[in-house]
């Protein structure tokens, strides 16, 4: 399976994927992430560029690093990222595509 940059799932997107269910699945990663964000991700195995990506809650940096789309959406939920720039940035990329 693609996203249609890069098969799926990558080492790269295992991670991610494994970053945006723990923040909003165990306890107490939520409120770390929130007080500290590059100390939480610093916990990972991430490339400069997904630790980045979460960090920023780039939307469309996720998606193209591989995230699930259903926890990509959890975690815009979860950060109340503002659904007419979650989905606008995802629109974006298919126009640039």
């Amino acid at each position: 399976m693609t996203n249609w940059l890069q098969n799926i799932p990558s080492p790269e997107a295992f991670v991610l994927n494994k970053v945006l269910f723990e923040l909003h699945h165990k306890p107490d990663d939520l409120e770390s992430y929130l007080i500290d964000k590059d100390a939480y991700l610093a916990g990972f195995a991430l490339t400069d560029r997904t630790h980045a990506a979460i960090r920023d809650n780039d939307v469309a940096a996720l998606y193209l690093a591989g995230a699930n789309p259903y926890l990509l959406r959890a975690h815009c939920i979860g950060m109340k990222i503002p659904e007419h720039v979650s989905v606008g940035a995802l629109k974006a990329l298919v126009k640039a595509n």
